[in-house]
């Protein structure tokens, strides 16, 4: 599953927020020299620690972002490969989260005002929890949100007004379609969803039924939505 950086990717090291701060190892990628790009944080799927940044869906959402004209930065949870600390099941890696999003912004080279979320499955959930608490973040993408493993429901998002896309699967165990149908009419505009219909929760990887990888097919959607939402299109 690992997967060979790009040219426009270098390894970095970052600070989680939080009362435990721990180093983190991520990936940043720019598209070119000399412009104020905005960004993109990637949050890779994997609860226990199973995977990392280098997720086909997270590293192929990555070099679509890119080629689009956002900076990236993938990176490992806690616990994951060459980051430290230990794996909290979501009790401390939405401070993870907020860690990346300070590295970015800290950056010359970065849009701190634009500056938004894309998370796959456990990385959706932390991503979604960290646009919560950070009232900066631009906007928010989460594919296959894990409803089924969230302690509460995302309440403030019933009244978030930032640009919001989600990407569901039709025979999704962990986020059954009509639950997700029926938070999604409640939470605010502007918001789309994306639904592959004869997919699983994991998009043709690993362990999933569906026969057909399904990271391009995400990528591009997550692209093509950041693409419509910089420009101010609906």
């Amino acid at each position: 599953m690992a997967t060979i950086p790009t040219a426009t990717e270098r390894k970095v090291h970052f600070r989680a927020r939080g009362p435990n701060p721990v180093t983190l190892e991520g990936l940043l990628g720019m598209p070119e020299a000399g412009k104020r790009h905005p960004a993109a944080v990637l949050c890779h799927p994997g609860m226990q620690g199973q995977t990392g940044m280098e997720y086909p869906v997270i590293a192929a959402c990555g070099a679509a972002l890119r080629r689009s004209g956002l900076a990236t930065l993938r990176f490992n949870f806690r616990g994951v490969q060459g980051s430290d600390g230990q794996r909290g099941a979501g009790q401390n890696e939405v401070d993870d989260v907020l860690g990346a999003l300070d590295m970015v912004r800290e950056l010359d080279e970065l849009d701190a005002s634009q500056v938004y979320l894309v998370g796959n499955s456990f990385g959706a959930w932390m991503a979604a929890e960290a646009a919560a608490k950070d009232e900066w973040v631009a906007g928010l993408a989460c594919i296959v949100l894990p409803l089924a493993l969230l302690p509460s429901p995302l309440e403030y998002l019933c009244h978030d007004d930032r640009p919001k896309l989600f990407i569901a699967a039709g025979h999704d165990a962990f986020c059954p379609l009509d639950k997700l149908q029926d938070l999604f009419d409640r939470w605010a505009p502007p918001k789309e969803l994306s639904v592959i219909a004869d997919s699983d929760h994991f998009l043709g990887i690993g362990p999933s039924l569906d026969r057909v990888n399904r990271a391009p097919e995400v990528a591009e959607t997550v692209a093509t939505w950041l693409q419509r939402t910089r420009t101010g299109e609906r």
